[in-house]
């Protein structure tokens, strides 16, 4: 009977497990309309896509959808390792993106963007994907 009560456990945990793994791996499969990264702000979500020597922004709906960036406006803080920040404003740039320099004079850590949204004031803060949270914590980049 322990031998039994024992198999149907194991079957049990086994089926437990594999249902767990297959849906962390599905919500990290989530595909953005850029491929950047996606966070909330107020009634609308900002898409951070980073590129070389610029970050492309896309302003997107409560459906996800792309929006004008027409009458947009707004800027970006750049914060570094050293606790400095440099702001650079956003320009307007094609399939209704909104493009920011990245600052040469050092890596940063974060770039919070602001922006005026149909005059609605929305930000969000990004971590920059290229260096590790142990960098950003100990103050540089190796």
């Amino acid at each position: 009977m322990k031998i039994i009560r024992f198999i149907a456990v194991a079957i049990l945990l086994t089926i437990v497990s594999t249902t767990i793994s297959q849906a962390q791996v599905s919500t990290h499969t989530v595909k953005t309309p850029h491929g950047g990264i996606i966070q909330n702000a107020g009634d609308y979500k900002i898409e951070m896509v980073e590129r070389e020597n610029s970050i492309s922004f896309y302003v997107l709906d409560s459906n996800g959808k792309t929006v004008s960036n027409k009458k947009i406006t707004g800027s970006a803080v750049f914060e570094f390792f050293s606790k400095a920040k440099a702001t650079n404003r956003v320009s307007l740039d094609i399939n209704n993106s909104l493009l920011v320099y990245v600052p040469k004079a050092s890596i940063y850590a974060y770039c919070t963007i602001t922006l005026l949204v149909n005059g609605k004031t929305i930000s969000s803060k990004f971590r920059n994907s290229e260096v590790s949270e142990q960098d950003i914590n100990h103050g540089h980049q190796h």
